[in-house]
């Protein structure tokens, strides 16, 4: 099952209670950094880095397909934990189709 609001519980609990980036208030626990003494969303945490806050993302994942396109990253980070979390819920539908065949 994929499950985004589990994901979200899960990297809220390694955040400080009611976090959200100092720059802009991005609140998504799915796109903020807690490993700086400032708690900024990833497209600030670029930008801090002197990184870009745009990158590219493979629609269909990575192993599937070479096309991309351009999003901004607190985006990006969304998409690719849907991507994830449906590879995940993927995967354990067909072990449990053998399972059950």
């Amino acid at each position: 099952m994929i499950d985004l609001n589990a994901e979200r519980a899960r990297r809220a609990a390694l955040l400080p209670e009611n976090a959200s980036c100092e720059a802009c208030g991005e609140a998504d626990p799915l796109v903020l950094n807690s490993d700086e003494r400032m708690i900024l969303c990833a497209e600030h945490a670029a930008i801090r880095h002197g990184r870009s806050p745009i990158e590219e993302h493979h629609v269909a994942g990575r192993r599937y397909s070479a096309v991309t396109i351009f999003v901004p990253l607190n985006v990006h980070r969304r998409l690719t934990v849907m991507q994830r979390l449906r590879a995940c819920a993927k995967e354990q539908k067909q072990k449990n189709e053998a399972t059950a065949a």
